[in-house]
């Protein structure tokens, strides 16, 4: 907020007269409104949440066609870091979840992963299918979370690296809706190291009789 308010009240005593200065001073109010408007957004969604006004509203979908939609709504985020998601999954995958919420849950998690994509620049999303569960995990290459931060990742406003958090506009709430949603649909979610990256993870109910009835249609 100081932020935004200096650089307009510089605009609007005529501090700087360039033009590329200018455009500069709008650039910075333009993204700390961004960042701003985030964080209102993502503290309304844990505050509804966490006070139990907050309700998931579950239906049966095609889970496997959802994660690719999400895809092709973040292919300018990837093509912008010249990443690509390296994508397993089969076809014809169901769920029982809240379309919204689920969807929110997995583009925080790959959001986190291309912040956090060393340059080897390996993102992984895989989905499958485990005892009534289906599992979405999503790796990206990098430097392991130290050991003592693994249980507080999802903690509000909790940042393993502080400078790196700011550099790329995070919030330090994206993985507390994350555990929100989570522990509000009652299903699991976690990280693990791994030798060459890290690993977040969630699941969601899956949805057998919609795929039942498709196979014998």
């Amino acid at each position: 907020i100081a932020l935004i308010q200096g650089y307009a009240e510089g605009l609007k005593l005529g501090v700087t007269g360039d033009l590329e200065d200018r455009e500069y001073y709008c650039d910075v109010i333009v993204d700390e409104a961004n960042k701003m408007n985030k964080l209102v957004k993502e503290l309304l969604d844990l505050s509804q949440i966490e006070a139990g006004y907050f309700t998931l509203e579950k239906m049966p979908f095609d889970y496997s066609a959802h994660v690719d939609d999400i895809l092709t709504k973040l292919e300018p985020l990837t093509r912008e870091k010249e990443l690509e998601v390296q994508v397993e999954k089969r076809p014809g995958i169901w769920v029982n979840a809240d379309l919204i919420r689920s969807e929110q849950v997995l583009v925080n998690y790959i959001s986190n992963a291309l912040n956090h994509v060393d340059d080897k620049g390996i993102i992984r999303l895989k989905v499958e299918e485990r005892e009534g569960k289906v599992r979405t995990t999503v790796f990206n290459s990098g430097p392991p979370i130290p050991e003592d931060a693994l249980d507080k990742v999802f903690t509000s406003f909790y940042k393993v690296d502080k400078a790196r958090t700011r550099s790329y506009g995070g919030t330090g709430l994206g993985l507390s809706v994350v555990r929100a949603i989570q522990e509000l649909d009652g299903n699991r979610y976690g990280v693990k190291n791994l030798p060459d990256g890290v690993e977040f993870w969630f699941e969601l109910d899956q949805e057998t009789t919609i795929q039942f009835t498709t196979g014998t249609a």
